[in-house]
């Protein structure tokens, strides 16, 4: 029989449109959340359910498993129709389930409620296809690191911050409860500190980190992580009487990353200047703004790249470091006066060998570049599937972190940076 636990009675007390639902190891979160949408679709007619997450045949051996047990458990699983991962309801009302793991799966889906599990391994661009089109959202994860939802979602007035623990399930197995407990006693020499954190009662920072996410349900460190910068107030940035740079890391439908850089008395300061995709600031132009852009001489809309230039008022006579996989953005840049506009250093091994550098200076964001400070905490080497870390990193989180490691090798090219 089905007993109502903490992490429920919680979860039913969010208002909101946006739930955020952070939480640990056997926190009982998802399936709370199941029964919640389950009687949703019980008592209202017509009700369109959408839950996803990144791969559907790893939610086949989790979440439409203890969906189905539910239903069992509940005594209404032979009066739902079942198809595949569509169940719908005698109200009309259905639950589909839905993997993220294919290209386009979720774009023009439109829902009463959606819920993503396991929302740290979805994509923001995907999170933001599925709710613009949803009445209600609802996210659950373990906070192995800071990710998009803390970004862009916790911060938004319709939205609520849930955090949930073992704590918040009574009904959890002995065996599993204590396993949790045991991150703690790996953790730490003395647990029972007022503040065990403390870095000379620290046994073992990877124990520390498995409590912290799984135990306390709190944001952890990931461990794979490369870069460990500063933050400093945007008035100091400000004032610094240094040269300005710019990196530029081309993005239609990712993030377009635009950055200002100074290098003073040893210090590399970064400033975020953009993280929209072309078509995002596309979709904030006016109809005017359109017009005036449009030119139907030049191939692949380089006027765009043009006028965003000219609106975030950068310099023409600063240097300004793309990637070089756009050329041609390149060129629209020169004919738009931007003269200093160079191809970024990318001889082979340059992504290694700028990581090394970037790690071997001191480097600054500021305190309004949060994508910025998001990137440069998840950016991480690859692992194989042995475990073992790799030198080269993941081919994510680098849509301004790229253009900081731009800016460092022209730097070094151009003699200012010493090696």
């Amino acid at each position: 029989m089905i007993q109502p636990t903490k992490a429920l009675r919680k979860i039913s007390q969010l208002k909101k449109r946006i739930w955020v639902i952070q939480g640990g190891q056997g926190a009982a979160k998802t399936f709370s959340i199941l029964l919640i949408l389950i009687n949703h679709a019980l008592v209202n007619q017509g009700k369109e359910i959408i839950i996803a997450s990144s791969e559907l045949s790893k939610m086949r051996l989790t979440v439409i498993k203890d969906f189905v047990k539910i239903l069992r458990e509940l005594g209404i699983y032979e009066n739902v129709t079942m198809k595949d991962t569509l169940f719908t309801f005698g109200s009309g009302s259905f639950i589909k389930f839905i993997g993220l793991d294919k290209e386009d799966i979720g774009k023009g889906l439109r829902c009463d409620v959606l819920f993503i599990n396991e929302a740290n391994k979805v994509s923001f661009e995907a999170y933001r296809e599925l709710s613009s089109r949803a009445k209600r959202v609802i996210i659950d994860f373990n906070p192995n690191s800071e990710f998009w939802a803390h970004v862009e979602v916790v911060t938004r007035d319709d939205a609520e911050f849930l955090v949930l623990t073992y704590k918040d399930n009574e009904f959890l197995s002995y065996q599993e409860l204590k396993e949790i407990e045991r991150y703690m006693l790996l953790a730490y020499h003395d647990p029972t500190l007022e503040n065990p954190d403390i870095p000379s009662n620290i046994k073992s920072k990877y124990w520390q980190n498995k409590w912290h996410v799984y135990g306390l349900g709190i944001i952890g460190t990931n461990p794979n992580r490369i870069f460990f910068w500063d933050q400093v107030d945007d008035e100091v940035y400000n004032k610094l009487n240094a040269v300005k740079y710019y990196g530029v890391d081309w993005g239609t439908v990712d993030p377009w990353g635009i950055l200002e850089a100074k290098y003073y008395d040893g210090g590399l300061y970064l400033h975020e200047l953009n993280y929209k995709s072309e078509n995002e600031i596309k979709e904030e132009c006016t109809p005017e703004q359109l017009q005036k852009m449009y030119n139907p001489q030049e191939a692949d809309n380089q006027t765009l790249v043009k006028w965003y230039f000219s609106q975030l008022s950068i310099s023409k006579k600063s240097y300004v470091i793309c990637d070089t996989n756009r050329p041609m953005k390149i060129l629209a840049l020169h004919q738009a006066g931007y003269n200093y506009s160079v191809e970024a250093p990318k001889p082979p091994g340059s992504i290694v060998d700028g990581i090394d550098l970037l790690s071997s200076l001191r480097v600054y964001y500021t305190a309004s570049s949060k994508n910025l400070k998001y990137e440069q905490e998840n950016y991480s080497r690859q692992v194989d599937r042995y475990g073992i870390v790799l030198e080269e990193p993941e081919d994510m989180n680098n849509h301004l972190t790229d253009p900081a490691r731009y800016v460092a090798l022209f730097l070094v090219l151009m003699g200012i940076i010493k090696r």
